[in-house]
């Protein structure tokens, strides 16, 4: 993939699967081949919703989430501000989605990725100019 990718919070936790191996690995690879390049891109939603689905759904102590966003942190961070909260809100209402996945696509339209890693929406889907991709249907 060209240009950047923002990553979708779910993307994130079959990172650290133990059950789902063959999706973890998929995602390792990609982390790998694209953090390197400087392409790779979350927000601040991401890590919150990353470290509430780690902590409360596999009880992962949250010193060890810590320590695992401190391994991303060099990656490009979106912080979700107000106007980035307004965009979202138009998208939600013109493209009838989540306010939660409003708020993904506001966030990569800002930091003008190209892509969006994210098994939540339609892969293939077109959404403000971002791809929609599910990296466990492409090969």
């Amino acid at each position: 993939m060209k240009g950047k990718i923002f990553l979708d919070s779910n993307i994130l936790v079959y990172l650290f699967s133990t059950t789902e191996v063959v999706k973890s690995e998929q995602i390792n690879t990609i982390i790998q081949t694209y953090s390197d390049k400087n392409q790779l891109v979350w927000s601040t939603q991401v890590i919150q919703e990353f470290y509430a689905v780690m902590s409360r759904k596999y009880n992962v102590p949250s010193l060890q989430i810590k320590k695992i966003i401190d391994t991303f942190s060099h990656l490009e961070c979106v912080v979700n501000d107000v106007a980035i909260i307004k965009s979202a809100i138009d998208i939600q209402v013109i493209h009838q989605l989540s306010f939660r996945d409003s708020l993904i696509i506001s966030s990569a339209k800002t930091s003008k990725c190209t892509y969006l890693l994210s098994q939540d929406l339609n892969a293939g889907q077109r959404i403000e100019g971002i791809q929609v991709v599910n990296p466990f249907l492409t090969k």
